[in-house]
């Protein structure tokens, strides 16, 4: 049975950003004027930015181009959010400014009609055509695909049915174009990268012609690294790393940006699993692991799993599962979901004699879609575009089962003073703003 309140439904192996919560419709939002340079509701780098030729940033997450351009993690995020480019864009106060898309309008029969800028290109050069975007789309959302038709070179038009606009800036939606040989897809953004290496652990990414930005070196490193990122003068490091921002914050040329609360770990259990939260003390779990983490907020908007009611997800049937075993899995890479996961077992939420066991991303993957464990740690964004669309790719199981969110924690974006712009996204990704 699913669960009011507490404990919501969980689409664990999504990890795409989105608006706050936002619900589908079929509202076309207004064509935003372009915003005034003076404009700096979403930026969150302070004092007069400095010109510079290269800029240097510090991940603490792997960045893996096999993703791009659906990112994964922090890491991903940022970097992906300078290479890949969506229809339009949705700022951190919620505005829909144009992207790839120039203009939009309803169009015949109440489909939208969405329209090309005419300099869209390529990083090889190649204009952006709309039948480019249908192929991107078909390549990752069938469904959405066949609502498309294409019109000309330059124009779309879709079938709003049960949509938003605003999943048009979902980062799964980027228009790309496979890469001769592989690697690093070919996207539409301001910065361009084959993966060319600066070093062992960094990559070059260049800005395309005329976009008015500095290069970007970028590096990553284990967020145990983090501080000598700071000794190195970094220009821009995002971790969550507790150490690394309390050392940063007594460097004078430091400041620290504290971003918001977007990421939730969760608690997923099927419904045989004999998971006992009610006596348990959840309250001290943010002690539990090392990044800065509160109590799970459910109620506050930010959450968008707190609320699918308006979903048929949970009349789906869901098949007969034998009892799971008894041990709690996670990510093996993900130290935090380590660390909840031995706090849970050691709080005794299954009882004596369960177990904790970090798989392989895709071993976790199948076996979360298998439901034959008796619960899974999962770290996911708060947001979400589209909460129906997301909830259809949960497991079968699901429905019967329950999620309990344990904590929220965020990142922080440690900037050097003087840094060109930097704004923050609807989806918390940071990018850096033309001068």
């Amino acid at each position: 049975m699913i669960r009011a309140h507490h404990q919501v439904l969980l689409v664990g192996m999504l990890v795409v950003a989105a608006c706050r919560g936002a619900a589908p419709r079929a509202e076309l939002p207004p064509l935003a004027p372009a915003l005034a340079h003076a404009d700096t509701a979403c930026l969150i780098a302070a004092g007069r930015p400095a010109s510079r030729d290269t800029v240097t940033i510090a991940l603490t997450e792997p960045v893996d181009p096999a993703h791009a351009p659906l990112p994964r993690n922090v890491a991903e995020r940022f970097l992906f959010a300078q290479l890949y480019e969506t229809l339009i864009h949705v700022d951190c106060q919620g505005r829909v400014l144009p992207a790839l898309a120039g203009s939009w309008e309803q169009g015949a029969a109440g489909r939208w009609t969405v329209t090309l800028r005419s300099d869209a290109r390529f990083w090889d050069g190649a204009p952006v055509t709309a039948r480019d975007v249908l192929t991107a789309w078909r390549a990752r959302d069938s469904s959405l695909a066949q609502s498309i038709a294409v019109l000309d070179e330059r124009a779309l038009s879709i079938d709003p049915s049960g949509r938003s606009f605003q999943r048009f800036a979902d980062p799964a939606l980027a228009v790309t174009k496979s890469a001769p040989g592989g690697g690093w897809p070919i996207g539409t953004g301001q910065y361009w990268t084959t993966g060319a290496a600066g070093g062992a652990d960094a990559l070059w990414a260049s800005p395309m012609a005329g976009a008015g930005l500095p290069a970007l070196k970028v590096t990553v490193a284990p967020a145990s690294e983090a501080r000598d990122a700071v000794d190195a003068n970094v220009d821009l490091l995002l971790t969550s790393d507790p150490a690394a921002l309390e050392y940063g914050r007594t460097r004078p040329q430091y400041q620290d940006a504290l971003l918001e609360w977007d990421h939730t770990y969760v608690l997923f259990a099927p419904e045989a699993s004999g998971l006992e939260l009610g006596a348990l003390r959840l309250e001290s779990l943010p002690q539990a692991v090392h990044v800065e983490a509160r109590a799970a907020q459910v109620n506050d908007g930010g959450l968008w799993l707190a609320d699918l009611k308006r979903c048929d997800v949970a009349a789906a049937a869901a098949p007969t599962l034998a009892p799971p075993r008894r041990r709690i899995v996670y990510e093996q890479a993900d130290r935090d979901a380590r660390d909840l996961a031995a706090r849970l077992v050691g709080l005794a939420a299954l009882g004596r004699g369960a177990v904790v066991a970090g798989l392989a991303p895709p071993a976790f993957e199948t076996a979360f879609r298998g439901g034959a464990e008796a619960a899974y740690v999962l770290r996911v964004r708060r947001r979400t575009v589209d909460p129906c669309a997301a909830a259809r790719e949960l497991p079968a199981w699901v429905p019967r089962g329950s999620v309990t969110p344990l904590i929220d924690t965020r990142t922080h974006a440690l900037v050097r003073r003087g840094l060109p712009r930097l704004s923050v996204d609807w989806d918390g990704a940071v990018r850096l703003v033309p001068r």
